[in-house]
């Protein structure tokens, strides 16, 4: 068998010696617990005393471009002079998430970050908003300060916008609720005690597993009215736009080129409630003869699930003067799903017997008496029966698609001129 890379090896090591080994760097070994950071994956580079004689910022991501709502992973590159060193080294920080092995790459630690347009965490991803009206003409703008010398190294680094993450817009019914769970059933008593020369009482049953709750239906989409044609903004020449009024509003911005849906459908049935395990049969007592064990209770059955609920109303038009927009476009007044139906209750187990008393001999030159088994365990309790789907899927809701003038409908949005 191929043996691992060596960095995968290492991973796997360091996870199962994490954290004993840091324990016995805190505890003992402090001065030479380096070689145990880099197990770990966790050398990371100081800059405490080194001196920094250049420094850039940038994302990671080759197309130097941020979707609203989207995350970029900041990247910092740096030309330093380590002590004791006469020539310098080129040093980044580390790439990807948390997990991967950092070794003699520099940490996020040693920078701060800031922005209006977004937060940075501590592993550097830059998670920007999520409204397309902010950014229609201004970019995203990030602050990033070498704590050691934010006097000399702070930049402010801007990132145009792009929509190629957008491909639908709309709205779904609200969805069933899903059932309740069914109860578990009780165990049964343990059985009386008994002796050499009384019999062991018998576990009580369990009771049955309660059945799970049926599941509501999911509700009806709502209605919309949906404009769509080309415009342009201070960074684009071309975008498709589409702009929902209704019973949602919104506007959206995409990709002039890619399919756009535009969606109200039902809401999708909940599912049905799980089954309650049956109560574990009670442990026989023990006695001569021993006591059987009780039987366990059968699970109850799974609860229904629900109706999907229709289709919503969906009004879409498009620019007549750009009829490629009818094969761009999609839309979907679906109804919901139904709901799936809840899985069978488990049987409870059944009680174990009791165990067997023999009696002692009744003098010194008898034979032992034979010795007294123990009690029969109990059965199993039987499975339950999984609930029913729900009666059926929503039926679809309206739809009309139609070419029609949308300029005057796009409204007086800052920064978007229609074509």
């Amino acid at each position: 068998m191929q043996s691992p890379p060596t960095s995968v090896r290492a991973s796997r090591v360091s996870r199962r010696l994490k954290l004993p080994f840091a324990m016995l760097c805190i505890v003992a070994f402090a001065p030479a617990c380096g070689w145990i950071r880099h197990l770990q994956g966790e050398d990371t580079i100081t800059l405490e005393k080194a001196e920094v004689q250049s420094m850039s910022v940038d994302i990671r991501p080759e197309k130097k471009t941020i979707c609203p709502g989207e995350s970029a992973q900041m990247a910092v590159f740096a030309e330093v002079k380590f002590e004791g060193e006469k020539t310098t080294k080129k040093v980044e920080t580390w790439t990807g998430t948390s997990e991967v092995n950092k070794n003699d790459k520099l940490d996020f630690s040693e920078f701060a970050f800031h922005s209006d347009d977004g937060t940075v965490d501590k592993h550097g991803w830059f998670h920007s908003k999520g409204e397309i009206l902010s950014t229609i003409a201004k970019e995203f703008e990030v602050t990033t300060a070498y704590r050691r010398r934010p006097d000399k190294f702070t930049f402010k680094t801007t990132y145009k916008p792009d929509y190629n993450c957008f491909k639908q817009a709309g709205a779904s019914g609200p969805g069933g609720n899903g059932g309740p769970s069914g109860d578990s059933g009780r165990d049964g008593q343990s059985g009386n005690g008994g002796s050499a020369t009384a019999g062991g009482g018998k576990g009580g049953d369990g009771s049955p597993g309660g059945p799970g709750g049926s599941a509501t239906d999911g509700q009806a989409g709502v209605h919309i009215a949906a404009f769509a044609t080309f415009v342009k903004t201070p960074f684009y020449d071309k975008l498709l736009a589409v702009k929902i009024t209704g019973d949602m509003n919104g506007f959206m911005l995409a990709s002039p080129e890619k399919p756009f849906a535009v969606f109200s459908v039902g809401g999708s049935g909940g599912s049905g409630g799980s089954g309650g395990r049956g109560g574990s049969g009670g442990h026989g007592g023990s006695g001569n003869p021993a006591g059987g064990g009780g039987n366990g209770g059968q699970g109850g059955n799974g609860g229904n699930g629900a109706n999907g609920g229709p289709g919503g109303t969906l009004d879409l038009m498009y620019d007549a003067r750009f009829p490629e927009l009818k094969n761009l476009l999609s839309a979907d007044v679906s109804g919901g799903g139904a709901g799936s139906p809840g899985s069978a209750g488990e049987g409870g187990s059944g009680g174990s017997g009791g165990s067997g008393i023999t009696p002692s001999a009744t003098g010194s030159n008898s034979p032992p008496p034979p010795s007294v088994p123990n009690g029969q365990s109990g059965s199993q309790g039987a499975r339950g029966a999984p609930g029913s789907g729900g009666g059926r899927g929503g039926s679809p809701g309206k739809l009309t698609v139609k070419p029609g003038v949308v300029k005057d409908k796009m409204g007086d949005v800052p920064g978007v001129t229609p074509l």
